[in-house]
C-alpha cells in the first residue's frame, strides 16, 4: 500500500512538473488587437465606454458596412474612433445620413481629411502623458470643477459662428459640435480618452461622457474603417458560425440523397422482362397450346397481330396481298427481313393445320416477335 502511494505521489508530481514546464515555455498569449476596438478588452481598445453605454442607450451595436448603408431613419447615433482611411464618398454619405436627422460623434487625432470645420497646428504641442487643464462649455459640462486630461494631438479647431465649442485647452478648441440640417457633427481630437487605458485617468470620463447623454434609437460603433467591414448580402446578416454550419448541413443532405438515390453497378431487372419473348417463355407456351391443341389459332393471332402493326405502322390494309405487303417492306427495311416478312404473310395455310409441332411454333414464333419488335422500333 506505501508503494502504491508513492507511486501514486511520483506520478502526479511528475504530471504537474510537466505541465508547469510546458507552461512556461509556450505561454499562451491573448491576440493583439488593433487599438480602438469597441470589442477590444486591451489597453487600447474601447471595450469599457462601450459597456457602460450600452447601459445607458436602448441599443448599441457594432457598424461593419459602407456608411451608404447606414439605416435610413432619424434619432440614431454614429460613434467613429480614429477611423482610418475614410474616403471622401464617405463623409458625403455620413453627411447626408445626418441632415435627415441623425447624429455623428467623430473622435480624430488628425482631422485633416475632414471637411467639417476649419483647423490649424498649433506649436508646442503637449505629448502623452502630460496632463493639461481643460476648460469645458458652461452649457456642456454645467458640473463645476476643475478638468485636466493629456492631450497628444497638435490640431486644434478654429471657432466659427457655425460651430459649437464643447470644451478646449490653453492652445484653442479640442471639441466642437456642428449642426447639420436635422442632425449634428461632434468632432473630438482626443480619441485616446475613450481607451480602456485612460477613461479613468485624469478627467477623460467627466469631459467624453456628456457627449452621450442624449437618448437614441439606436447606436452604432463603427468598424468599417478598422479594418472590419464587410460586404452586404442575404448572408452578411448571419453570423459566420450559422453559415458554416447550415453550409455543412446542406451539404450532408446532398451527400445522403445522393447515396440513397445512386445506383451502384449494374441495374436489376425483373426475370419476367428478360423472358417475354425468350425461347422460355416460348416453350412454355408452345406446350400449353399444344397440350389444349390451339397451335394453329396461336398462330393466326400472330399473324393478325402483325397485319395490325402494318396498318398502323405504314398504313397497309390487314386484306392486302402479301405482294402488296413485299412491295412496300422492300423500301423500309432489308432484303433479308423483307423476304421474311412475306413469308410470314404467306404461311396462312398452316394455321389452319391441326398438329403443328413444337419446334415448327417454336421457330414461326421467334421469326414471328422478331419482326414485330423491328417493327415496333421504327
Amino acid at each position: 500500500m506505501k508503494g502504491l502511494n508513492k507511486l501514486h505521489v511520483g506520478l502526479a508530481l511528475s504530471i504537474l512538473a510537466f505541465l508547469a514546464l510546458g507552461y512556461w515555455l509556450v505561454k499562451p498569449k491573448l491576440p493583439d488587437q488593433p487599438p480602438n476596438l469597441s470589442f477590444s478588452a486591451d489597453l487600447d481598445g474601447t471595450k469599457a465606454w462601450k459597456e457602460l453605454l450600452t447601459t445607458k442607450q436602448a441599443a448599441v451595436k457594432e457598424w461593419r458596412l459602407d456608411w451608404k448603408h447606414l439605416p435610413q431613419a432619424q434619432a440614431m447615433l454614429l460613434v467613429a474612433v480614429q477611423p482610418l482611411n475614410v474616403s471622401k464618398a464617405d463623409r458625403e454619405q455620413l453627411l447626408r445620413w445626418v441632415r435627415q436627422g441623425n447624429d455623428a460623434v467623430l473622435f480624430d487625432q488628425n482631422p485633416e481629411a475632414w471637411d467639417l470645420v476649419d483647423i490649424q497646428q498649433v506649436e508646442g504641442a503637449v505629448g502623452t502623458g502630460q496632463l493639461t487643464a481643460i476648460k469645458a462649455s458652461p452649457d456642456y459640462l454645467q458640473a463645476e470643477g476643475e478638468w485636466q486630461g493629456s492631450v497628444a494631438t497638435k490640431y486644434r479647431i478654429l471657432p466659427s459662428s457655425d460651430s459649437r465649442t464643447l470644451f478646449e485647452d490653453e492652445r484653442g478648441v479640442l471639441a466642437s459640435r456642428v449642426e447639420e440640417g436635422a442632425g449634428s457633427i461632434t468632432m473630438v481630437l482626443t480619441p485616446e480618452w475613450m481607451q480602456n487605458g485612460k477613461i479613468d485617468e485624469a478627467s477623460h470620463f467627466e469631459l467624453i461622457w456628456p457627449l452621450f447623454a442624449k437618448s437614441w434609437q439606436a447606436v452604432w460603433v463603427d468598424e468599417t474603417h478598422h479594418g472590419l467591414g464587410t460586404k452586404p448580402g442575404l448572408l452578411a446578416v448571419y453570423p459566420a458560425w450559422l453559415v458554416l454550419a447550415s453550409v455543412q448541413l446542406g451539404l450532408a443532405l446532398l451527400l445522403w440523397l445522393w447515396l440513397r438515390g445512386k445506383r451502384f453497378g449494374p441495374v436489376h431487372m425483373p426475370r419476367a422482362w428478360t423472358v417475354r419473348r425468350g425461347d422460355e417463355g416460348i416453350h412454355a407456351v408452345a406446350a400449353w397450346y399444344e397440350r389444349l391443341g390451339y397451335q394453329h389459332e396461336a398462330l393466326a393471332h400472330q399473324q393478325l397481330h402483325l397485319r395490325q402493326l402494318l396498318h398502323r405502322r405504314w398504313g397497309l390494309s390487314p386484306s392486302a396481298s402479301v405482294s402488296q405487303a413485299a412491295e412496300a417492306a422492300r423500301g423500309r427495311m432489308p432484303e433479308a427481313q423483307a423476304a421474311q416478312l412475306a413469308r410470314l404473310l404467306e404461311e396462312p395455310a398452316a394455321a389452319q393445320q391441326r398438329g403443328v409441332s413444337t419446334k415448327a411454333f417454336v421457330q414461326r414464333t421467334r421469326e414471328m416477335g422478331e419482326i414485330i419488335a423491328y417493327l415496333e422500333k421504327e
